[in-house]
């Protein structure tokens, strides 16, 4: 059976099968060749297709045989000719072939296609192309996995370093800048033995220098983008701690990083401890909270600056996200949150107080659906004011309210809304679930305050896992006017008393003299 050549040309094996065809049916076959470009055809006396293919091992022994039985011719032709030619021409004079022939040919064409006399590859550039293959053939649409096999001069090889420009001048697409690129990386493709011998012995002409620039290029930016889709986001790590009620809070690196990694996030090297208070818990004392903001007032314009969204004049590339960890005083988580915002990628982890800590429970948990709702304690919205109360870890004890707020909401010249759980208690926020179902009814919370009420001031109760509370700080809006002031109890005993309170870019405390307080611009 005589096969059938494809437009891209025969392998070595398909040219020795349609050569031992030939011989089989006793044909004289001509083969033409122009430096490494090689055709054959039968010499039917008229004009035929030529047929490309690959002068290997096989292919020579087969034509070897019909050299031997006198019915082989030759014809060298110059490489534009051959190369601009699919048919025969009956003006060629082919001139009788013989095994010497043969020899000669295969030694010069080898020659030509495996390396010619431009500089070796070397080390460095072998792994350049092999780290942008990414151990895969380079050949459109191929991807065959070379990195079982070594890059080595042994014959039986899969995997080829093959140049585009080849590096003799009279190579394949070779020319004057030939040596000049014979080992340069961006020359140079990784290719199977497959497409190797298709585009430097089979099928030459289709497979141009343009052409070959393009898969390599397709193919090294294919690859690194894949590779980078391994890294993890970079991620700064950032602690909010606090001595709260005379308990030493301390966590470990490794802890942390381990949580970070949970995410599929990846940990920078340092962690970044900010206003981390470790004096003691004497929130009774007259202007405590006077006091904070002036002892922490560095520590709050670094935070401003270590999250800001604006370019940094730093060499290195911003975290792509903060990895914030609080435990620390109420008004403070609020603060926090209002200083990063939400222009900034965000992940938020809560602690579990029952295991130490700070990642979401690995097993299925029956409390990972949220029961949480919203209440509207006062019918009348007309108010000025409003209390907003976040009660997802204990009920808020009404009898701790400051007595103005208390004698307001006695009277009804308040508007007041709680976010609550049915179930209070310090492990309801236990999923990422349950934390977007608390940001979802606080934002719903705020649109009604903010958007429908319009309320000058916002005072802030919040009795609620220490992530919710950072969290709501985020849906601050910077340069929204209103106020917010927030609370703190010191103990279970006293009643809440004002802490700061957050304006549209400053925060202060509330002072009960007359001396103005300490006001920190949050731009």
């Amino acid at each position: 059976m005589d096969p059938s050549p494809s437009n891209a040309g025969l392998s070595d094996q398909e040219l020795a099968d349609w050569l031992e065809n030939k011989h089989s049916n006793k044909t004289t076959v001509v083969y033409v060749h122009a430096t490494h470009l090689f055709r054959v055809y039968e010499d039917a006396g008229r004009p035929v297709e030529m047929i490309k293919g690959d002068l290997g091992s096989n292919s020579i022994k087969v034509l070897r045989k019909v050299a031997k039985s006198n019915r082989l011719k030759r014809i060298e032709l110059t490489y534009s000719e051959l190369e601009s030619s699919t048919l025969s021409n009956q003006t060629w004079e082919p001139l009788k072939a013989e095994s010497t022939h043969l020899t000669a040919l295969k030694k010069n064409r080898d020659e030509l296609l495996g390396g010619g006399r431009g500089k070796k590859i070397s080390t460095k550039t072998t792994e350049v192309v092999w780290h942008e293959a990414g151990g895969r053939c380079m050949y459109q649409g191929c991807g065959g996995d070379l990195g079982v096999t070594s890059l080595t001069t042994k014959t039986a090889r899969t995997a080829y370093l093959a140049h585009i420009i080849a590096s003799n001048p009279d190579g394949p697409r070779g020319g004057s800048s030939s040596h000049e690129l014979s080992d340069s990386p961006e020359n140079i493709m990784l290719m199977c033995d497959e497409h190797h011998r298709l585009i430097d012995r089979i099928d030459v002409e289709n497979h141009s220098t343009e052409r070959l620039k393009v898969m390599r290029n397709e193919h090294a930016t294919r690859v690194n983008a894949l590779l980078e889709g391994l890294k993890y986001p970079r991620t700064q790590a950032i602690t909010l701690l606090a001595d709260v009620a005379h308990v030493s809070t301390n966590i470990a690196k490794s802890h942390l990083n381990d949580c970070i990694l949970g995410r599929q996030l990846g940990p920078l090297g340092d962690i970044k401890d900010v206003i981390r208070r470790s004096q003691r818990d004497d929130r009774g004392r007259l202007n405590f909270w006077e006091n904070l903001l002036h002892e922490h007032e560095n520590d709050i314009r670094e935070f401003i600056s270590l999250t800001s969204n604006r370019p940094s004049q730093s060499s290195t590339p911003p975290p792509d996200v903060l990895a914030i960890f609080p435990l620390h005083l109420v008004p403070i988580l609020i603060l926090a949150g209002r200083v990063i915002g939400e222009a900034r990628n965000v992940e938020v982890f809560q602690y579990a107080r029952d295991t130490r800590v700070w990642h979401w429970p690995l097993t299925d948990n029956t409390c990972t659906k949220p029961n949480f709702g919203l209440t509207y304690k006062i019918d009348d919205y007309h108010n000025e004011e409003t209390i907003l109360s976040f009660e997802l870890t204990a009920n808020l004890d009404t009898k701790a309210l400051p007595i103005d707020l208390a004698l307001a909401v006695k009277e009804k010249r308040i508007n007041w809304i709680r976010l609550t759980s049915t179930l209070p208690n310090h492990g309801c926020i236990n999923s990422q679930e349950r934390l977007d179902a608390f940001c979802k009814l606080a934002r719903k919370a705020m649109a009604k305050i903010q958007d429908s009420w319009r309320s000058k001031k916002v005072h802030i109760f919040g009795i609620s896992p220490a992530s919710t509370l950072f969290k709501f700080g985020q849906i601050l809006q910077a340069g929204h006017h209103t106020a917010y002031r927030i609370y703190d109890r010191p103990d279970g005993v006293t009643l809440f008393i004002p802490a700061i309170e957050i304006t549209g870019n400053e925060v202060s405390a509330v002072q009960k003299d007359s001396q103005p307080p300490l006001t920190i611009n949050l731009r």
